[in-house]
């Protein structure tokens, strides 16, 4: 067969399916593993009875915001780590939008409770429930969004990890605040943060493992 016989075959056959996106397995993995998250929230936890009436404040509705709000920056984040050589328009320290707001929110109620109730409010009832929770809910998250990430070409595995992790556990505490009964900041800005931060070492030690090329 002549090389210009052999192009124009070539050129006749269709072109195999394009692969799924890093976007796109990210989102697959993700949605995976917070299915598996919420499944576990409903059937150990579930919602608190007065939900609705609690949203309706604002200082409780931050309390799901501020992590969702975490969690996709530092999605965002995850998959740009996971792409070094694709150009974004994600500014690396819009993460740390989050914890500033937080921790103004958390000086707000340090002034805003009485001196007599701020070790309650900060010591709370739940801590014992509140980390391992969190924690453990982040975990199919995470496991989602280094397989999905696995994918692409992270230079530092463990940085990427991180902020897989970091992303995991914004969703994870902001399903698990659905539950939560201790709505100061107080308590919330502190402990969630806590168990965030453990849910972030776990994905940068699994970052380390997995996400090497």
């Amino acid at each position: 067969m002549k090389t210009e016989d052999l192009i124009a075959t070539l050129a006749a056959e269709p072109a195999p399916p394009p692969a799924a996106s890093l976007e796109r397995r990210a989102g697959m993995g993700a949605v995976a593993g917070l299915a598996v998250t919420v499944v576990l929230f409903l059937a150990v936890l579930g919602p608190r009875a007065n939900l609705g009436a609690a949203l309706s404040d604002p200082v409780v509705l931050a309390k799901t915001l501020m992590p969702l709000l975490l969690a996709l920056f530092a999605g965002a984040l995850a998959l740009r780590s996971a792409r070094p050589a694709v150009p974004s328009g994600v500014p690396g320290r819009i993460v740390w939008l989050v914890p500033a707001a937080v921790g103004a929110l958390f000086f707000w109620a340090l002034g805003a409770t009485e001196a007599g109730q701020r070790l309650v409010a900060f010591l709370g009832h739940s801590t014992q429930v509140c980390i391992p929770a969190i924690t453990v809910l982040s975990l199919p998250i995470l496991a989602g969004l280094i397989h999905a990430m696995r994918g692409g070409a992270p230079v530092h595995p463990a940085r990427s990890g991180a902020l897989a992790g970091l992303a995991a556990a914004g969703m994870a505490a902001a399903i698990y605040s659905l539950f939560c009964t201790e709505d100061s900041p107080l308590f919330y800005a502190v402990w969630y943060s806590v168990a965030i931060g453990v849910a972030t070492g776990i994905g940068a030690v699994v970052g380390r493992r997995f996400l090497r090329w």
